[in-house]
């Protein structure tokens, strides 16, 4: 069974109300080559990579779990030309995505709502052509249930796209563990897990790659850059904020290089 751990203290949504801030862009810029509102593990070949599995299957009316800002989800919808839903619990990050969405012009073919994402989606069944969620999976603590919700969610042949950044690959300490759980509530599977469970729910997989080089790269990164921009971040976050998430990235990078704590990329249609 899943291993679930919470933190302490609240991180998302201070971390979106920062979101629209010059260093936090400049680090974006730095950290992933270009801004487009992300953050997290999602490399820009791997956007490219969604965008074209998006642009195969002729997805029309997709969905973007836990979107935060909605950058990325915006500019898969750029480029494929389809209808978007994002969705997060986040106020701060829905109120960001608008605002995204508005400035690109992109209000009538896109919405964005508040909903705990963790739970059955406020969306009548059949509604979308793919699913997205990009490493939240993990903050999910009965993730079959979701899965079971983005199974009804998707019409027949739907196309479902997501990352965990959590699958455990190796032996890991608990203090590790307490550092790299300490944003947001935190669930850890077993390799092998995700794949069972899609099956049981009425997917089949169709592949699955180890992105856990690319996430311990961007961890190194987010580190090294914050660090160049210490005092306007301790300015912004202040200074105990500032250390733990340089903490946090360091323990999740050294996590990904020792293949203890692994990324994976899964893809899976609904049969």
């Amino acid at each position: 069974m899943p291993s679930e751990i919470y933190q302490g203290y609240e991180f998302y949504g201070s971390q979106y109300a920062r979101f629209g801030t010059a260093v936090a862009a400049e680090i974006r810029r730095k950290v992933y080559g270009i801004d487009i509102g992300q953050q997290g593990w999602r490399s820009m070949d791997e956007q490219r990579q969604i965008v074209e599995i998006l642009r195969k299957y002729s997805c029309r009316d997709v969905i973007d779990v836990a979107c935060g800002s909605g950058g990325p989800s915006l500019a898969i919808a750029q480029a494929i030309g389809c209808n978007l839903t994002g969705v997060d619990v986040e106020q701060n990050a829905i109120t960001a995505a608008l605002g995204f969405a508005a400035s690109l012009g992109k209000s009538d073919s896109t919405q964005f709502i508040v909903a705990d994402c963790g739970k059955q989606l406020p969306f009548p069944d059949v509604s979308f052509d793919a699913v997205i969620c990009i490493d939240a999976i993990l903050h999910f603590a009965h993730r079959d249930d979701v899965m079971g919700d983005w199974h009804r969610l998707l019409r027949p042949n739907g196309i479902l796209i997501f990352a965990d950044a959590a699958v455990v690959t190796g032996a890991i300490s608990k203090e590790e563990i307490i550092i790299r759980a300490s944003q947001g509530s935190f669930v850890c599977v077993p390799v092998g897990y995700n794949e069972a469970a899609l099956q049981s729910i009425g997917f089949k997989v169709i592949g699955s790659f180890d992105t856990t080089k690319i996430e311990a790269e961007i961890a190194c990164n987010l580190v090294r850059v914050r660090e160049k921009h210490r005092t306007a971040l301790i300015r912004e976050e202040g200074a105990e904020w500032f250390q733990s998430r340089q903490k946090f990235l360091s323990v999740t990078s050294e996590l990904a290089n020792n293949r203890k704590l692994s990324r994976l990329f899964y893809m899976a249609s609904k049969l």
